[in-house]
């Protein structure tokens, strides 16, 4: 509605037509803002209500002029109007300020200094052109008094609406709006002073840019981002870019721009304002110079600062302030290097805490990290100044000892450390005790790599637990040994695989209700070359210390299903049989074991009823991330089998939470003379039945067992009883083995 008023507004007549047109303008440019004001409620809306104040006074100041030109036909100069205009100013400067501190988060003062440099270039360039002629001539000196006063407050506006640009924050729609009002204000009486001091001049083309002013002061607070103007600058203070710097240049050249243009034109020289003025200029750019190069040592001190912080993050853990893997393997390296110069010897040690999954399990992982603190803190506390202390992950620790004066030494330091790793830990309001396994590997001449000493270490950690926990092992020449046969193992294996030296053996499992089989287990063996037929016991363990064991899984998954998919084509009665395959706690760890199982079924023909994936019940209890594994391959319809069960720390309570569908009752429990043995069976049993889950008995070898479990309405059994397990050359097929089998 403002645009089409300006279209038209100069084909009203001259006088008081105009006059009310320009009123109304000016109203309603008084309304919209107390509107804005009521509908956007602003954050600070004492800012508008002192833009509807300066507004309604230059209304005012519009209606006294006009009834002096129109209505009086004199134009007196001081008059009311006069003050009704310039008292706006202030009121106008005040809201802007309200403005620019609402904004500003915190002091900006290269911000401030620039805003000045700006105002007091186009200050120089407002005295030279009008303040300046204003003042020496010959009015009465309130007259000039009042004529210098405009100018005055158009500089005023214009330092403010530089810092207003200058300060950061969002430069939304209103923000734009508003700018501009106050830019077309500053125009207008730029425009007016200049024209009228020197030639006569049409004021239609001046009340447009007035009318201007006060279309978009009110298009600006009926904007609804009218509400955020005064929303405090997120960051940091607006950077110092190239367009400011230019800014900054061209006001800094108006100085003697202007003293250049006044000698070339032969006009009179205002020297005095020009000196004044490059003199503050000149002092402002050195005071920006300064906060500059302030700035710059500041933002490399910052940047060293941050560059150290991240050396140190990425040489050190987080949690316990210990070097981390990396930096721990460049020590040893650095270390081994000098033992090899100067031919002294160097001990690695590995710790491994024992019980500390349980802290996690019944604590929390936060009780975890106060434990794993704990733990670090008290082995640097135990070591000597020198030795380096670091953890490699979750619960492993290492410990260089350099130099190393005596393998006795080495042996009571890593004493020393059991001792204070296991004393109780405080966490919270209850006591935690864990304790440690420690490998040591000695060097001695740094012959060595880092990478080789660590495993070394390793090595001997693992013989630590498994002679009982809570000791040290010193990797020596039969531990060297052991690793070598196990490399040599893992190499054949690998080779094995591909030249097809593995077969499976299937061992029946008997319906004990119908005697009828029901399926069989899988059992891999080895034909190994030069040693006959390979027990899994001789080989399994050593796979499953790398994702070796993965790739054997997964040979036997394909071989067992393509086995069974044959015996259904080939014999009808064995249309409902099944195969179990084991599946190792590392195998099902790994994100691609359901992809494996659905390639086996998918390449043999096989439902997923007809495979039974089994699992040992320390593989559940110890990797709890494979409970999702287990609930994806449930989903495709696989059966899930906890073999062993009772070998455990499961409790019977916690089957109705297992994603699993049978029970397989480990075979210690049937051949134990303990008294209590039958009745935990029985126990067994009956806990797995009022949870909805089958029971298979292993390791049935005589018929009092057979009875016993009958009594006890065991679902399934097998073992020796009913046949060894054989390759599938000497195995009947299932329609050979009837009821029969089972003794009378």
């Amino acid at each position: 509605m403002g645009a089409a008023v300006l279209a038209v507004y100069l084909l009203f007549p001259a006088g008081i037509p105009r006059d009310v047109v320009y009123a109304l303008v000016g109203l309603s440019s008084v309304a919209t803002i107390l509107v804005g004001i009521r509908l956007h409620r602003p954050d600070r809306p004492a800012a508008w209500y002192l833009m509807a104040l300066g507004q309604l006074s230059w209304v005012t100041g519009d209606l006294l002029f006009g009834w002096y030109a129109d209505v009086l036909h004199v134009s007196p100069f001081p008059s009311p109007a006069d003050a009704c205009y310039l008292a706006a100013y202030p009121v106008i400067g005040g809201a802007v300020l309200v403005l620019i501190r609402s904004r500003q988060r915190q002091l900006d003062l290269p911000g401030l200094i620039d805003s000045a440099i700006v105002t007091i270039g186009l200050g120089l360039l407002s005295w030279l052109v009008i303040a300046g002629p204003i003042v020496q001539s010959a009015d009465p000196a309130f007259t000039r008094l009042v004529g210098v006063a405009y100018p005055v407050g158009d500089i005023l506006l214009l330092a403010l609406l530089v810092r207003l640009v200058t300060v950061p924050g969002a430069r939304s729609a209103s923000f734009r709006l508003l700018g501009s009002a106050v830019a077309m204000l500053m125009l207008a009486d730029v425009a007016y002073a200049a024209i009228s001091a020197y030639a006569d001049y049409d004021s239609g083309v001046f009340d447009l840019l007035w009318l201007a002013s006060y279309v978009l002061w009110g298009t600006a607070a009926l904007h609804p981002s009218m509400r955020s103007l005064s929303a405090p600058a997120a960051g940091e203070p607006a950077p110092f870019t190239r367009r400011r710097l230019a800014a900054l240049g061209l006001a800094v050249l108006i100085a003697p721009g202007a003293l250049a243009v006044q000698l070339a034109f032969s006009l009179s020289v205002q020297g005095w304002p020009v000196v004044v003025a490059s003199v503050a200029l000149f002092s402002l750019v050195v005071a920006r110079m300064h906060l500059a190069i302030r700035e710059v040592v500041t933002a490399g001190r910052k940047r060293n600062q941050l560059q150290q912080e991240l050396a140190h993050q990425a040489a050190y853990d987080s949690l316990t302030g210990l070097a981390n893997r990396a930096h721990v393997l460049g020590l040893i390296e650095a270390a081994l290097h000098r033992a090899q110069r100067s031919g002294s010897e160097l001990a690695l040690l590995a710790l491994d805490l024992d019980g500390f999954k349980m802290v996690n399990d019944t604590f929390g992982h936060q009780a975890g990290d106060e434990v794993l603190r704990a733990v670090a803190g008290r082995m640097r506390s135990v070591v000597r100044v020198g030795d380096t202390v670091g953890r490699l992950a979750g619960d492993e620790f290492v410990i260089l000892v350099e130099p190393l004066e005596g393998t006795s030494q080495l042996l009571e330091l890593a004493e020393r450390l059991i001792t204070a790793v296991s004393t109780p830990i405080r966490v919270g309001d209850r006591d935690v005790t864990v304790g440690v396994s420690i490998g040591a590997a000695i060097s001695s001449d740094g012959s060595t790599d880092a990478d080789a000493l660590l495993h070394h270490a390793d090595a001997a950690t693992y013989r630590a637990k498994a002679a009982g926990r809570g000791r040290v092992e010193l990797f020596d020449e039969s531990l060297r040994r052991q690793l070598d046969e196990q490399a040599d193992t893992e190499n054949a294996i690998r080779a094995g695989l591909t030249a097809g030296e593995f077969v499976l053996h299937y061992q029946p499992v008997i319906s004990l209700s119908t005697g009828r089989v029901q399926g069989y287990e899988a059992l891999v063996r080895w034909h190994r070359p030069g040693h006959g037929l390979v027990p899994p016991d001789d080989f399994i363990p050593i796979a499953e210390q790398s994702t070796l064991i993965c790739d054997l899984d997964r040979w036997v998954l394909d071989e067992a299903t393509g086995q069974l998919a044959r015996w259904r084509r080939e014999d009808p009665e064995a249309g409902e049989l099944t195969v179990a395959v084991n599946i190792s706690g590392r195998h099902l760890a790994s994100p691609g074991v359901v992809d494996d199982v659905v390639s086996a079924l998918t390449r043999s023909g096989l439902p997923a009823s007809a495979l039974v994936v089994e699992i040992t019940e320390t593989v559940l209890v110890d990797r709890l991330s494979i409970a999702d594994r287990l609930v994806e391959l449930r989903r495709l319809g696989v059966e899930i089998s906890i073999d062993d069960f009772g070998t455990g720390y499961t409790s019977i309570g916690q089957l109705q939470h297992l994603s699993v569908d049978t029970l397989k009752i480990d075979k210690s429990f049937l051949n134990s003379s303990d008294g209590g043995s039958s009745e935990l069976v029985r126990l067994m049993i009956n806990a797995a039945h009022a949870f909805g889950l089958k029971v298979v008995a292993e390791g049935i070898e005589d018929a009092g067992q057979l009875e016993q479990l009958r009594t006890l309405d065991c679902d399934s059994g097998q073992g020796y009883l009913f046949a060894r397990p054989r390759p599938v050359a000497d195995l009947p097929s299932a329609a050979e083995l009837s009821p029969d089998v089972l003794p009378a």
